[in-house]
């Protein structure tokens, strides 16, 4: 029969055994951390020439100039608009509602407000 003895000194040789050999493997090879800021700065110059490329790629294929563009997406706002204000009249079935068809003065972003930024309805 095998003692604990015997068995923890197999182990300790064994052990002793593979440390060797695994160092003589990775002898001359680099093992730590790598320096990734060559990868970070590839990166963000790809992100930059990116960026740099899809603007001028939009700026040369866009069919309006800014203020058409402007007014064009001004119309479609304001459709949309119309269109909430039908969606929710039909289905208040003629109640009376308050809709915000204008940001409010004095809130971030808003270019319009003031007297007449919320319109009350009554429908028959």
């Amino acid at each position: 029969m095998v003692n604990a003895k015997d068995l923890r000194d197999i182990f300790e040789d064994i052990r002793k055994e593979a440390t060797r050999r695994a160092g003589d493997a990775l002898d001359g090879a680099s093992v730590g951390r790598r320096d990734r800021m060559p990868g970070l700065l590839i990166f963000i110059g790809g992100l930059a020439l990116g960026t740099l490329i899809g603007l001028v790629a939009a700026s040369l294929a866009t069919p309006y100039s800014g203020k058409q563009a402007r007014a064009k997406l001004t119309e479609q706002m304001d459709r949309v608009r119309r269109q909430r204000e039908e969606m929710v009249v039909g289905a208040n079935g003629g109640a009376t509602y308050s809709a915000s068809l204008e940001p409010e003065a004095g809130r971030p972003g808003s270019q319009r407000g003031g007297r007449g930024s919320q319109r009350e309805t009554r429908v028959a």
